[in-house]
C-alpha cells in the first residue's frame, strides 16, 4: 500500500544530505504547473541572504523523523529577496539598510 504524508507531517522536519549533513529545514510544498510536487527547503543564509530550495519528490530517499536526500546537488536553490539581520536573525525586505526589529545596520548585498 501506497504511504501517504500529510503536510503538516513534513514541514519542519530537517533535510538530511547521505554524509549526515543538514542541509535544511522543510518550510512548504510546492506543485509545479504540470502537477508534481516538490519540497520547499528553507537553507542557511548565504552572506545575508536568505536561501531555498525546491526538492523533487523523486529525489528523497526517506521520510521518517527527518528527510533523507542522497545529496545536497538535487535541490533547485534559489535566492529569496531578503536579508536576515546578523544581530536578530529577523527577514528584511532586500533594500532594507537597517533591521525593522533591532536596528543593526544590514550587510549589504553584493552584484
Amino acid at each position: 500500500m501506497t504511504k501517504y504524508h500529510r503536510r503538516d507531517e513534513i514541514t519542519g522536519k530537517d533535510l538530511i544530505e547521505s554524509e549526515a549533513k543538514k542541509v535544511g529545514v522543510i518550510k512548504d510544498l510546492a506543485y509545479t504547473s504540470d502537477g508534481k510536487a516538490a519540497l520547499v527547503v528553507e537553507l542557511p543564509p548565504e552572506k545575508g541572504a536568505l536561501r531555498e530550495g525546491f526538492l523533487p519528490f523523486d529525489k528523497i530517499t526517506k521520510i521518517g523523523d527527518v528527510v533523507l536526500i542522497k545529496s545536497i546537488n538535487d535541490l533547485e536553490i534559489i535566492t529569496v529577496s531578503e536579508v536576515v539581520c546578523p544581530n536578530c536573525k529577523s527577514k528584511n525586505p532586500a533594500a532594507s539598510k537597517f533591521c525593522f526589529k533591532c536596528g543593526v545596520t544590514l550587510p549589504e548585498k553584493k552584484g
